[in-house]
C-alpha cells in the first residue's frame, strides 16, 4: 500500500513579498518617467489642443481598463479633462440645443500681447507653451461645437509694430491694423475679442466649482472711446449670460479710461469689440480651458439671440 506524502507548502517570507511589491512600484514609476516625457517631446501644439479640448484619447479603445488608465494619466496626473463630458459646469438649459444653421465666420480672436503667458506647468519643459495665444486657439475649437466660425490672428503684433514704427506702449495700434486687415478679407466678421491675461493674484482670478478650479472671466470696456456705451452694453449682456450659467466665474465688467490707461482697446472699431481677460498669470492652461468652454457657450447664446432678433 502506497503512502501519500503531503507536499510541503512553500511559504514566502513576508519581507520578500514586500520587497517584490516595492520593486514593482519602482519599475512602474521609472517607466512612467520615461514614457510621459517621450510623449510630450513628440506631441505638437495641435496634438496637445486635441487632447485638451477633445476626446482624442477617449476613442483609442473601448476597453474599460484603457479608458480608466487614460483618465488617470491625463486628468489625475496633469489636470487635463479626459473628455468634454467631464467638465463640471454643464451648458445652460437654453443652450443645450444651440447649433447655428451655417458655419459662417463671424468671430475674430486676437491677442494684443501675444507673448503673455499663463502659469508655467509640467508642459513648459517640452514643446508645449502656455502663451495667451493658446487661449484663442482653444476658444476657436469650442466655438466650432456651435457651428460658429472664427479666425485666430496668426500674424505677429510685434512684427507689425516694427514694420509700422509703432512703439510697444502703443501695441493696440498694431493689433488694430491686423484686425482691420482681417475684416477687409473676411467681410462676415462681426465680433472681435482680444483675449488677455490678468496680472492680479491667483485669489482674484480663480474660482472653485465642485472642487474643480476655473479661471475667472473679466470683460473690459475702454471709456476713452466716444461710443463706449455700446461696447459696455455688449459686455453687460455677455456678463449677464455668464452669471446665469455660473456667477462665480465672472469678475464682472470693468470700465477703464483716463490717466494710466489706454482706454480705447480698439473698441472704436466696432460696438462688438471687447477685451476679455480669462484668468491670470497664476492660472494654468487647464483652468483656462475649462472657462473657455463656458465662454464659448456664452458667445453662442448671444449670437443666437442676435440672429433671432434679426429674423
Amino acid at each position: 500500500m502506497k503512502q501519500f506524502i503531503a507536499k510541503r507548502k512553500i511559504r514566502v517570507p513576508r519581507y520578500k513579498l514586500y520587497y517584490f511589491v516595492g520593486v514593482g512600484c519602482v519599475i512602474i514609476i521609472l517607466l512612467l518617467n520615461l514614457v510621459v516625457p517621450f510623449f510630450f517631446k513628440h506631441i505638437n501644439q495641435e496634438g496637445f489642443l486635441s487632447v485638451l479640448v477633445g476626446n482624442s484619447f477617449g476613442n483609442i479603445t473601448e476597453d474599460s481598463f484603457h479608458n480608466w488608465s487614460n483618465h488617470y494619466l491625463f486628468y489625475n496626473s496633469f489636470g487635463i479633462p479626459y473628455s468634454r463630458d467631464e467638465m463640471v459646469i454643464q451648458d445652460h438649459d437654453s443652450l443645450e440645443d444651440i447649433v447655428l444653421e451655417e458655419n459662417i465666420i463671424q468671430v475674430y480672436l486676437y491677442n494684443t500681447f501675444q507673448t503673455d503667458q499663463y502659469k508655467n506647468t509640467y508642459f513648459s519643459s517640452y514643446s508645449i507653451n502656455s502663451y495667451v495665444t493658446q487661449a484663442s486657439l482653444i476658444l476657436k475649437e469650442y466655438l466650432e461645437d456651435y457651428h460658429i466660425g472664427s479666425i485666430v490672428e496668426e500674424e505677429s503684433v510685434v512684427k507689425t509694430s516694427k514694420e509700422n514704427n509703432i512703439p510697444y506702449s502703443n501695441s493696440y495700434a498694431a493689433s488694430k491694423i491686423l484686425m482691420e486687415n482681417a475684416s477687409s478679407k473676411t467681410t462676415s466678421l462681426k465680433y472681435f475679442f482680444d483675449l488677455q491675461v490678468s496680472d492680479y493674484e491667483r485669489e482674484a482670478t480663480t474660482t472653485l466649482i465642485d472642487d474643480v478650479s476655473y479661471a475667472k472671466i473679466l470683460f473690459v470696456v475702454g471709456t476713452d472711446n466716444s461710443n463706449y456705451e455700446e461696447n459696455q452694453n455688449f459686455a453687460i449682456q455677455l456678463n449677464d449670460i455668464l452669471n446665469t450659467i455660473e456667477p462665480s466665474l465672472s469678475r464682472g465688467v470693468s470700465l477703464r479710461g483716463g490717466t494710466g490707461y489706454q482706454g480705447v482697446y480698439n473698441q472704436d472699431f466696432s460696438k462688438y469689440t471687447l477685451l476679455i481677460q480669462v484668468g491670470g498669470i497664476h492660472n494654468t492652461i487647464d483652468e483656462v480651458n475649462r472657462s473657455l468652454k463656458v465662454l464659448a457657450n456664452v458667445i453662442a447664446n448671444f449670437i443666437l439671440e442676435e440672429e433671432n432678433e434679426e429674423k
